[in-house]
C-alpha cells in the first residue's frame, strides 16, 4: 500500500501502485512528507469545485526527485524539492501578468490531476516547464518546505491588503493560516498590533504561546470595542464562517480594509444589513484566492532566510492513518497534520 485514492465522496481506498513510467519532458517526485489541510478534509467530506474522480489528494507536498524524463534539465536525482500544486495555461492575461492562481484553464496537483497522497508523484511536462518544482535549500527541512503552500496562501493576502506597521490587525480563525498569517505580519514587521478571535481553547492558548493575544468567539465584539475603541484598521477572516465575516465588518473602522481570504461555506446568506456596512463605513474591500507561483517561490525563500516554524505543532502520520485525519472536524482537527512517508517505509519493512 502506498497511495490512497479517492473515489467518491468519504470512500478512500489503498492501492500499491507500481512506480510510474515517464514520458517526455515529466519528473518523478518521491514524495516525502505531504500536508493534510481543511481543503482536503472538504474534498473528502463533501468534494471540492475544482476536484475531479477518483483522485490522489495531497497539494501540500515536498520531496526528492526519483526520475527525470528526456528532455529535462537542471535537476539531479535525490535532489530535495517542493512542487507548487497549480499549473496555469501559460498563455491568458492572468498567466501573463503572474497571476497564474486566478487562471481559469488552471489544474492543480491533488484536485485535477494526483498529488501528493502517494508514494511517487508525476510531474508534468507543462507543470516542470512552468517552473512548479522548486530546490530546496539544505538547512530547511522538508515538512517545513511542504508548509510553504500555506505560507504562500498567507503572503498573497497580506501582499494584497497593503496593511501599515501602525495598523490594528483583527484575524478571525486561529488554526494554522491564521496563526501563519500572524506569525508573517510579525517577522517582516508589517504590524504587530495583532489580535486573533479562535473559538477552540486549544488554539487560543497556541496563539498565546506564540505571542498573540487571542480571545474567544462569545462577546468578541463587545471585547474588541474596548480594546480598540476606534475599531480595527485591517480584518482577515482566516475561516469559512459567516461568523468571520460577521466579526470583521462590524469591528473594522470607518475607512477600514477587509481582506476576504476563506471562501465562506454553508448556505446561511449574510444579510444586506450586514453587507451595507461596506457601503457606510466606506471600507476597501480586497479578495486573495490560493497562491500564485510568485508566492510559492517567495514563501521559499522566507524559510531559507530564517522564518522559523519551530513554535508551531506538527503531528506526523503514516499514510495508512489518512482517512481518520480526513475525518476530524474543522474544530478539532489538529493544528497541522503531515504525511511522513519514512513511517510507511518502516511499516513496510517490518
Amino acid at each position: 500500500m502506498n497511495t490512497a485514492v479517492l473515489t467518491s465522496e468519504q470512500k478512500l481506498i489503498f492501492e500499491q501502485r507500481e512506480r510510474p513510467v515517464l514520458g517526455a519532458g515529466e519528473v518523478l517526485i518521491e514524495v516525502a512528507y505531504c500536508g493534510v489541510c481543511r481543503t482536503d478534509r472538504k474534498a473528502y467530506r463533501q468534494g471540492q469545485r475544482d476536484l475531479r474522480l477518483p483522485r490522489v489528494l495531497g497539494h501540500e507536498f515536498a520531496g526528492t526527485v526519483a526520475e527525470i524524463g528526456a528532455g529535462v534539465d537542471g535537476f539531479v536525482l535525490g535532489e530535495r524539492v517542493q512542487v507548487h500544486p497549480g499549473i496555469g495555461c501559460g498563455v491568458c492575461d492572468d498567466c501573463l501578468n503572474g497571476d497564474d492562481q486566478r487562471c481559469v484553464a488552471m489544474k492543480v496537483l491533488g484536485f485535477h490531476l494526483d498529488g501528493g497522497f502517494g508514494r511517487y508523484c508525476v510531474i508534468p511536462s507543462e507543470g516542470v516547464q512552468a517552473g512548479i518544482i522548486t530546490k530546496v535549500a539544505d538547512h530547511i527541512p522538508l515538512y517545513y518546505a511542504a508548509l510553504s503552500e500555506p505560507i504562500a496562501c498567507a503572503l498573497h493576502m497580506i501582499d494584497h491588503i497593503d496593511i501599515l506597521p501602525e495598523d490594528r490587525l483583527l484575524i478571525v480563525g486561529g488554526g494554522v493560516l491564521g496563526c501563519l498569517m500572524a506569525k508573517i505580519c510579525q517577522y517582516l514587521e508589517i504590524t504587530e498590533n495583532i489580535l486573533i478571535v479562535e473559538p477552540n481553547e486549544k488554539k487560543r492558548d497556541l496563539c498565546r504561546n506564540l505571542g498573540f493575544r487571542s480571545l474567544p468567539a462569545e462577546n468578541a465584539k463587545d471585547i474588541i470595542k474596548e480594546i480598540w475603541p476606534a475599531g480595527a484598521d485591517a480584518a482577515i477572516p482566516c475561516c469559512p464562517v459567516n461568523f468571520g465575516m460577521e466579526l470583521s465588518l462590524n469591528a473594522l473602522k470607518n475607512g477600514g480594509k477587509l481582506g476576504f481570504f476563506s471562501g465562506l461555506t454553508g448556505n446561511d446568506a449574510l444579510t444586506n444589513k450586514l453587507i451595507n456596512l461596506m457601503h457606510y463605513k466606506e471600507l476597501t474591500v480586497t479578495g486573495a484566492y490560493g497562491c500564485g507561483l510568485k508566492d510559492g517561490k517567495k514563501a521559499l525563500a522566507l524559510l531559507k532566510n530564517g522564518f522559523d516554524l519551530t513554535d508551531l505543532p506538527i503531528t506526523f502520520i503514516a499514510l495508512a492513518n489518512v482517512e481518520d485525519t480526513l475525518k476530524q472536524t474543522d474544530t478539532d482537527h489538529d493544528l497541522i497534520t503531515m504525511i511522513d512517508y519514512k513511517k510507511e517505509k518502516k511499516k513496510n519493512d517490518n
